[in-house]
């Protein structure tokens, strides 16, 4: 490896309040003053509501279920913190509670990459030459390769949105997190070190199953076998470990294991979807990757990339060998999925960043200016956008704009809230001015090629979880049809049926319509069904003989609808 040389001002501190803020920007967003929308989002909440309700008592808590249907694809840890919180916050609305728990590990996840990041970071091993010892020192120079590392996650296209979700995937970066803290604290506390990697293996395993889990331990036994400064304190590593990464695997499944027949059901279902992840790969894990890899993870990516081709010779050095070789197990767990979705890439973001962090201090200025301009270019033109449909929505001119604005949101009348004009045109201002600042003084600091990329997202979803806000969430939300359904059946009326609903509708049918939902019972005076257009059901599939009182639709949804149906005489 050729040798790099980085001055003090290269290794310059960013301010922390900057740092800080555009994170508080990047979590707080997205996660207060909504409902919890449809599909992944509001499914995650209906399993940490249901455990907080509990109305099986303790098997709501041990088998995860959206008001009784079984959701053996999940496991309960990050509903569990969800259930308590709720619990323990009862003056506040439940979906809030459990959103504000997603804040939290979200900044658990931040802390822990910037930890890690800056451990590897400022051993020997990872320092820049200094042959007349004006180079930065090395508290320094960690510190600037973390602030990097945390920019480069802020700037990662794929985990914007699916991070802002009260679901097991999100939690699960979290974990992946504090296991690359762990292994980078290793190396100084070792039986410490280990003790919390094989925690983050154990919730993992709690989270998203033992395929992820048993990426993690491999990552964790490939660098005590391979990296020196590793092998010199394996016996302890390991011994810190194991031991809890066994005991945290292990509790929720026994705990299944002693629930009786249902709880045995739930196991083997869940241990049957376990052997689904790594069924694998598929034409369409690969085909999904191919298309999707090369947006989701920029543009950490290509300084990836090249910071693994730059340190090709030093690979087992621990700044380089955490993130790589996790990277690597994690990217053949992802590969063996049968299916490609954006959960099997969000375990990856921590480590690509943090090997996109170690690029910075090598990476060529023709790069550095690629991705500046491309950020610049880019998120100007996203910003400028939101605004335009923003006034055109609210103003209806250009009429084509507000016509097609409107057609995203059908039904939702334009409103003004003045707190959030006032924040985005903060949010909007902060950015010209981070571009002007960029372009007009030419920072010398290491971190200045992805503080531009991270503004820029930053202030992407800043505008769109202000101005657009409410339009959002009347597109992504249940609560008013829900509650037209809870007008017709008052909750004296027992209890509803259903035919067709998913996970998440099930989930804010119940929550917004204070719907009694129940499957297992053969006497319901109702019957909720859910229907596409093109497939109407059938309401004879449910026993008895019914007559429809209520019809009702989301208006953004023209092949939605629902239906509720009241049990005659025979």
């Amino acid at each position: 490896m050729k040798p790099f040389f980085v001055t003090a001002l290269q290794a310059a501190k960013m301010p922390r309040w900057l740092l800080l803020l555009m994170c508080a920007l990047y979590v707080v967003p997205g996660l207060v003053g909504r409902d919890p929308w449809r599909f992944e989002d509001a499914a995650g909440f209906g399993v940490a509501w249901t455990m907080s309700a509990a109305p099986r008592g303790l098997a709501d808590w041990l088998m995860p279920n959206v008001v009784g249907v079984p959701m053996v694809e999940e496991g309960p840890l990050p509903f569990w913190l969800g259930a308590i919180a709720v619990r323990a916050l009862p003056f506040l609305a439940p979906d809030a509670v459990v959103r504000g728990v997603a804040m939290a590990w979200l900044a658990l996840f931040f802390v822990c990459l910037w930890y890690a990041t800056w451990l590897l970071a400022r051993r020997p091993e990872a320092q820049p030459m200094d042959p007349f010892g004006a180079s930065a020192n090395p508290v320094d120079f960690g510190r600037a390769i973390a602030d990097s590392a945390l920019l480069l996650t802020l700037a990662t296209f794929g985990l914007l949105a699916r991070i802002h979700e009260t679901t097991a995937e999100a939690a699960q970066v979290a974990w992946v997190g504090v296991f690359l803290l762990g292994c980078a604290l290793t190396l100084e506390r070792p039986r410490l070190g280990g003790a919390l990697a094989g925690l983050a293996i154990g919730l993992t395993a709690a989270t998203r199953g033992l395929p992820l889990a048993g990426a993690l331990l491999l990552a964790a036994l490939l660098l005590a076998a391979r990296v020196g400064a590793f092998r010199l304190v394996a016996r302890p590593m390991i011994a810190g470990l194991l031991p809890v990464a066994l005991i945290v695997s292990a509790a929720w499944p026994l705990a299944l294991s002693t629930a009786g027949e249902a709880g045995a059901r739930h196991l083997a279902g869940w241990l049957a979807w376990n052997r689904s992840l790594v069924s694998g790969p598929t034409l369409d894990t690969v085909a999904y990757a191919v298309q999707n890899v090369p947006w989701f993870f920029w543009p950490a990516w290509p300084m990836a990339a090249w910071a693994l081709w730059r340190w090709r010779e030093r690979s087992l050095e621990p700044a380089l060998a955490v993130p790589g070789i996790s990277a690597a197990v994690l990217a053949i767990a992802s590969v063996l999925s049968p299916r490609g979705t954006e959960a099997m890439l969000l375990p990856l973001v921590p480590a690509a960043a943090m090997l996109g962090a170690l690029g910075l201090p090598t990476i060529r200025r023709g790069l550095v200016s690629l991705i500046d301009w491309f950020a610049v270019m880019t998120f100007t033109l996203i910003g400028a956008a939101l605004w335009a449909y923003w006034i055109a929505f609210q103003t209806g001119w250009p009429p084509k704009m507000a016509f097609r604005a409107q057609q995203s949101v059908l039904g939702f009348l334009p409103s003004i809230d003045v707190f959030e004009v006032v924040a985005g045109a903060v949010v909007t201002l902060a950015w010209l001015a981070l571009v002007a600042w960029r372009v007009s003084r030419q920072p010398r600091a290491m971190w200045r090629p992805v503080i531009l990329s991270a503004g820029g997202m930053v202030l992407a979803w800043c505008l769109l979880m202000t101005l657009w806000l409410p339009a959002g969430n009347h597109r992504k939300t249940y609560r008013d049809v829900a509650q037209q359904a809870g007008l017709v059946v008052s909750p004296r009326h027992g209890c509803v049926a259903t035919l067709g609903l998913d996970v998440a509708q099930r989930a804010t049918f119940a929550y917004f319509g204070g719907l009694r939902l129940d499957d297992t019972r053969g006497d319901c005076e109702w019957l909720l069904v859910a229907d596409r257009s093109n497939a109407p059901l059938d309401p004879a599939q449910a026993s008895g003989r019914w007559r429809q009182v209520w019809r009702g639709q989301r208006p953004v949804d023209r092949q939605e609808q629902f239906r509720l149906f009241r049990r005659t005489a025979a």
